[in-house]
């Protein structure tokens, strides 16, 4: 009696949940993205519910209209829902959320089996940008957001702590030319790594004078990537060797006894040949009976046969050395064209950066900024509130930004050690 006072209540939509599930494409791959995080809901988060019940009358699902629809998670963390009353949405995920309002709602209504309740983000709340960025402000938060991104979405850095005229376009140069000398210290430790493997050395030679503007820790680490790089290549070329050599000395084991097989087959084979011209002398004497000579023969016909079928397989498995050893030059082939073609790339691009970082050098001199003086740095960080109240601390570039996170990008002048 309830689930019919409840059904009457609503308008019907008739439709297998299936279908239901199938209409909600666009908020539907925002939750996957969400899920994929482990997100949990917080305060200004807007979500979308869908609500589906059996109804025993009609023998379909049928949507629960007044309760689907979007809902906003108030300040307190609470979601407000529709005879379900209150539930505690802060810090819960969707499905859990979404596992809260079926229960409540079964509990409310007195449903004998719980509706099924589809909880969807429908826009994440807001994370907010201030400092040194040229739009500072609030800005709805996406999964995978990092400092990088954010920086990107607020339009970059902007303001400069002097408003000098100029000092703008002079950071931006700046800002070029260190990324142009980052660039290029990438660039030539790579093709020290790639002469390295194309002449065959157990080490990379790097060369000494390489120079990062962040430092002498900075150029570690990217040697070190390199370094990395080189032995799994090694490894790589020394496993393909081994393997393919280890191969051709098994076929080559198997070549032999085939050959030891086919010497022993071909006596078999004189010896039945021998006995057959015997016995056709015989047979032609009269001295004994033709069947005789015929199982002879055929004797002499299996022996061929299985002669044939030896020959066969040494022949296939010189085959196999073959290709075998074919594969492995081709292997060691595609391993040099590959080395010559990232070479041949890398010198390019080393020559094109040699001659962008001449140009942003140019330009320093002729606006005044000596090549010595390259004070930029850009520092980012972030205020996030949690339970034991708001921290503040520096961020990477590539570091998550959280919903609700302040993120704070600031213009940093002190030297860098070159």
């Amino acid at each position: 009696m309830m689930r019919t006072h409840i059904s009457r209540l609503m308008p019907v939509m008739v439709a297998m949940a299936a279908v239901v599930f199938r209409a909600l494409p666009l908020w539907g791959l925002l939750a996957a993205a969400a899920a994929a995080g482990a997100y949990r809901l917080g305060p200004e988060d807007a979500v979308v519910l869908r609500v589906v019940a059996w109804n025993d009358e009609t023998g379909a699902y049928e949507t629960m209209e007044a309760l689907s629809g979007e809902y906003a998670v108030a300040l307190d963390g609470s979601l407000a829902v529709p005879i379900a009353g209150r539930i505690t949405a802060g810090g819960a995920t969707t499905s859990e959320a979404a596992a809260e309002i079926a229960a409540k709602l079964q509990a409310a209504a007195g449903l004998y089996q719980p509706p099924e309740v589809s909880m969807q983000i429908l826009r994440y709340r807001p994370f907010y940008i201030g400092g040194d960025a040229a739009a500072p402000g609030a800005y709805a938060w996406r999964p995978g957001m990092t400092g990088s991104k954010a920086l990107a979405l607020a339009g970059g850095l902007f303001r400069s702590r002097s408003q000098a005229p100029g000092d703008e376009s002079e950071y931006r140069l700046v800002s070029s030319l260190r990324g142009t000398q980052v660039e290029l210290v990438r660039l030539r430790a790579r093709e020290a790594r790639l002469m390295a493997e194309q002449a065959g050395a157990e080490a990379i030679a790097f060369p000494d004078n390489l120079r990062h503007p962040d430092g002498a820790g900075a150029v570690d680490r990217i040697l070190s990537e390199e370094t990395a790089l080189f032995d799994i290549r090694q490894e790589s070329q020394v496993r393909t060797v081994e393997s393919n050599e280890a191969l051709i000395a098994l076929y080559r084991t198997e070549l032999a006894a085939l050959d030891g097989k086919l010497v022993g087959q071909q006596r078999q084979v004189e010896l039945a040949r021998d006995q057959a011209e015997k016995l056709r002398a015989l047979v032609d004497r009269g001295a004994v009976v033709a069947s005789r000579l015929v199982d002879a023969e055929r004797v002499l016909t299996n022996l061929n046969a299985e002669e044939l079928d030896l020959d066969t397989a040494i022949y296939r498995a010189r085959q196999r050395i073959g290709e075998t050893r074919r594969d492995l030059l081709q292997a060691v082939d595609n391993r040099r064209h590959e080395i010559v073609s990232q070479l041949q790339d890398t010198r390019r691009k080393i020559e094109l950066e040699t001659k962008r970082e001449a140009m942003f050098l140019g330009l320093a001199t002729v606006q005044g900024a000596a090549p010595a003086d390259l004070p930029l740095r850009t520092g980012m960080k972030i205020r996030r509130r949690t339970a034991a109240g708001t921290e503040v601390f520096a961020v990477g570039p590539d570091d998550p930004v959280l919903p609700g996170d302040v993120f704070e990008v600031s213009l940093e002048f002190t030297l860098t050690t070159q």
